[in-house]
């Protein structure tokens, strides 16, 4: 079904396929679904929390193709980002992942969803992106739906303009795509 529809995709446009979840790599053919996407010339992205890369999990992302590997991190420490994520070890677990993608030459991002909760982590996590060597940092905008939708942490239209203009005015001063 994946390959249908990715082959109907491919018969109006070429865009990045991101292969997403959830956690796509409990997908046992997340790589497989990747290829395909190589082969039918898309460019696969995949978004993970990081956690269960591995240099083996590494080394089947260069080979199928996969061009950058976003990791989820929504605090700049263990307590911040564990917390915001409900998993003790998370953050551990996103860092240790960044650093087996940075070993094995695989360009990464940081993705970080913007709440009440974690506002004031912003800064401090587009400075660990830049100290772990990650090619962009994008932010994103919470949206409660799914897992989500329980969250009442959602900004104000002032804030979330603040933090838009604050991440905006970064362009110039960081080496990151934002």
């Amino acid at each position: 079904e994946i390959f249908r529809i990715m082959q109907e995709i491919k018969e109006v446009g070429n865009p990045i396929i991101i292969l997403t979840g959830g956690e796509p790599l409990l997908r046992p053919d997340v790589f497989d679904i990747a290829s395909k996407a190589v082969e039918l010339g898309f460019k696969p992205v995949l978004a993970t929390n990081g956690t269960l890369i591995t240099e083996e999990i590494a080394e089947k992302i260069k080979k199928c193709g996969i061009a950058r590997v976003s990791i989820s991190l929504d605090g700049s420490t263990a307590e911040a980002h564990d917390n915001f994520r409900k998993m003790p070890g998370a953050f551990e677990g996103a860092l240790k992942g960044t650093h087996i993608l940075k070993k094995a030459g695989i360009p990464f991002q940081i993705n970080t969803t913007v709440t009440k909760t974690n506002l004031d982590e912003i800064p401090k996590v587009h400075e660990l992106a830049k100290k772990l060597g990650a090619v962009a940092h994008h932010i994103f905008v919470l949206v409660p739906v799914g897992r989500g939708k329980d969250i009442k942490e959602s900004l104000t239209p002032e804030e979330y303009e603040e933090v838009l203009n604050w991440f905006y005015e970064q362009r110039d001063k960081s080496n990151l795509q934002l």
